[in-house]
């Protein structure tokens, strides 16, 4: 799988996630591309993200009181990726910064490396100031996730919707599973919706 975004690459910044540690654009277009042809969409009341294709809808997690949507990649049986939306995930979290904390605060124990990036997400009246969190970490095999021992690439898209209210969009992938492309892509797709009214 792979889609160059129109706004291109970004470039690397860290070792070890290579594939996945890539910079946000840069903004000033206030519109989300458009999904690449195969890839499906996640829609909520707040946001919308594209997933890759392969990837399919499923039903969120009912024992999570956050998460709202999720879609996962399955590979001869075996989950290999999942793409999870949440919201209000934490109390106080009313800027980017502050969603960044919470969100690093859930990275699993012993994730390795956390880097932590501003990137630019498509708003209803521009763009939308977010941060990209990216790690790597051994699966503990929960329900949900990739098998026991299976070494993930995980990356976290967070910030706070236009009544300031804290979503966290997640990634997590057997490495070698997402292109640089896709995860572009993915954050090239995030269209926060005017929840004012």
């Amino acid at each position: 799988m792979d889609w160059k975004s129109k706004r291109g690459l970004r470039a690397a910044v860290g070792a070890g996630v290579t594939a996945l540690l890539l910079t946000g654009c840069g903004g000033g277009d206030a519109t989300a591309d458009a999904a690449p042809a195969g890839w499906g969409t996640l829609t909520t009341e707040r946001l919308s993200v594209a997933y890759p294709k392969g990837f399919k809808e499923v039903p969120a997690e009912k024992g999570s009181p956050y998460e709202v949507a999720r879609a996962t990649l399955t590979e001869d049986g075996v989950m290999t990726a999942s793409m999870t939306v949440e919201f209000d995930f934490g109390t106080g979290m009313n800027t980017a910064d502050m969603a960044a904390v919470g969100a690093e605060s859930r990275v699993q124990l012993g994730a390795t490396p956390v880097k932590t990036t501003e990137i630019d997400v498509a708003g209803p009246d521009g763009p939308e100031e977010a941060r990209k969190i990216t790690y790597t970490f051994t699966s503990k095999g929960k329900k949900g996730t990739p098998p026991k021992g299976t070494e993930l690439a995980g990356v976290m898209l967070t910030g706070v919707d236009t009544r300031q209210r804290p979503y966290l969009i997640t990634v997590n992938s057997k490495e070698g599973t997402l292109s640089r492309g896709d995860v572009s892509g993915i954050i090239d797709s995030i269209a926060l919706k005017d929840t004012k009214k």
